[in-house]
């Protein structure tokens, strides 16, 4: 059955929104290295997220001066989606705090299956059996990289629960985003960025081992400026887009590039075991990651063939 022009150019929004997200997720993948250089530096715990998503938020005045308008005219609703992103992002970086790196990672994770499974519910989406596969490859790569810990992942300590409770809101989150799409994802970037670091600044005091250092900030500030404009901002645009257009459990599954990043830097970077246990788990996160991308373009493709032969 011929696909009809409205169709077609949601596949092509789809498709961008796909990737926009696998590159959200290599973004976050990189963000423990800033985090790492300024705890080393005197930023340490949460001081250190909210740094970054503190200046992201100054840096996005502009933004805000020439849209105000339309931000505005969002209301209620765009700014309480921008408080659970926030808060979802502030609870995912307190989790490192009282857990292991791997059960806040992993349990974060779960998040596709609250997302197709929310998205089932709430849109009518279907779960169709590439979307089986890819989380079945997602969490099967995730669950060999991060073997040490149990399978399934139980929380057991507040970290574990703070994890879980991140993936849920961003879930959330995202299923507002959907379900409201008259806002762009420009707006919402805004709001996330702006209530994360709120978020961020109200928790940081409050946990155990969170230090903020002036000087160390000052000293810091170059790289951590280019950091932000150049990475942190871009990554978080296209995370949001591709969460404003595509089903929540997709975009998790899309971020999920994030683990292997994560684990193929600190490899280079430091001094953490690269074996064959992380090789295989990434290729398995990155193709799920990649896969309805992979098998958007195709269709995109057979589809244009089909107009050009049509025409011919």
């Amino acid at each position: 059955m011929a696909l009809t022009g409205p169709e077609v150019a949601f596949q092509q929004l789809a498709f961008r929104a796909k990737w926009a997200g696998v590159f959200g997720g290599l973004v976050w993948g990189t963000f423990w290295v800033p985090v790492r250089l300024l705890d080393e530096a005197g930023v340490t715990g949460l001081w250190a997220v909210a740094l970054l998503y503190g200046l992201g938020a100054l840096c996005s005045l502009p933004l805000l001066a020439w849209r105000w308008r339309r931000v505005l005219a969002g209301g209620w609703r765009l700014q309480l989606t921008g408080v659970i992103l926030g808060l979802a992002i502030a609870l995912y970086g307190a989790a490192f705090l009282y857990t292991d790196v791997a059960s806040a990672v992993l349990l974060f994770y779960l998040s596709p299956v609250w997302g197709f499974l929310l998205g089932r519910i709430v849109l009518r989406d279907p779960v169709t059996p590439v979307r089986w596969l890819a989380m079945v490859l997602a969490l099967g790569g995730a669950a060999i990289v991060l073997g040490g810990s149990s399978w399934p992942p139980l929380p057991s300590n507040p970290g574990d629960w703070l994890a879980l409770a991140s993936g849920l809101l961003y879930v959330i989150g995202s299923l507002m985003m959907l379900t409201w799409r008259s806002v762009p994802a420009s707006d919402y970037t805004l709001s996330f960025l702006v209530w994360a670091g709120v978020a961020m600044l109200l928790l940081a005091p409050l946990l155990e081992g969170s230090q903020l250092n002036l000087e160390a900030v000052v000293a810091e500030f170059p790289w951590l400026l280019a950091f932000v404009l150049l990475v942190l901002l871009p990554g978080c645009y296209a995370a949001v887009f591709g969460a404003s257009v595509l089903n929540p459990g997709v975009v998790g599954i899309l971020y999920m590039t994030e683990i292997g990043v994560s684990l193929l830097l600190a490899a280079l970077i430091t001094d953490e075991v690269f074996g064959w246990r992380e090789g295989i788990g990434i290729g398995l996160i990155a193709l799920a990651g990649a896969l309805e991308g992979l098998i958007g373009l195709w269709r995109l493709a057979k589809e244009r063939r089909r107009v050009t032969l049509d025409r011919a």
